[in-house]
């Protein structure tokens, strides 16, 4: 494991779930690791959405969301790692649900003081829908993957000076490299 860096960087890790629905604990699961480890570092867990975000998502320069996604396409504790730059918002949403993606196109267009990097750690689960489920063991093992990865990127990001390029991608880019190493 990485030393935490002693003055961490200005972001903050959301982790979303609900620590009651299998593996809809992952958000859950993962802060409890993320605090654990990196005391320090500013990790919220909410079972929050939609416009209740907001308030998580200003006053700072970098967003790591953890949170689980559903494709059926890959194996279960599979890890992406996505920028919200790279996300399209499907078309037609609707007005009586608003995600995370819709949260933050609002925050920019409110020009809240909103972070200019948001970077989302999804984990593949199976099911987020069974009260009191069990969370599956594969799901469940990547909190210790996310919380490497956390800390890798805490350890490459390097602010940057006034007027620089302000992408963290190449800090990302370390970190995932150096967690894919292992």
């Amino acid at each position: 494991n990485p030393a935490p860096n002693p003055m961490p960087p200005p972001f903050r890790i959301l982790c979303l779930g609900n620590e009651v629905l299998a593996d809809d604990a992952f958000g859950w699961v993962a802060a409890e690791e993320l605090r654990r480890r990196f005391p320090q570092m500013d990790v919220v867990f909410t079972t929050e959405s939609g416009f209740q975000l907001l308030d998580y998502l200003c006053d700072i320069q970098i967003l790591l969301v953890v949170d689980s996604i559903q494709t059926g396409n890959v194996p279960p504790g599979t890890l992406y790692v996505l920028r919200s730059s790279d996300i399209k918002t499907p078309f037609g949403t609707s007005p009586h649900y608003v995600g995370l993606l819709e949260t933050i196109q609002l925050a920019k267009q409110l020009q809240h003081n909103f972070p200019e990097n948001v970077i989302i750690l999804a984990v593949e689960v199976v099911d987020c829908l069974t009260l009191g489920g069990e969370m599956l063991p594969a799901v469940k093992s990547t909190a210790g993957l996310v919380a490497d990865l956390v800390g890798e990127f805490a350890q490459t990001w390097q602010p940057v000076s006034e007027g620089a390029d302000r992408s963290c991608s190449q800090g990302l880019q370390k970190a995932i490299a150096s967690v894919a190493a292992r």
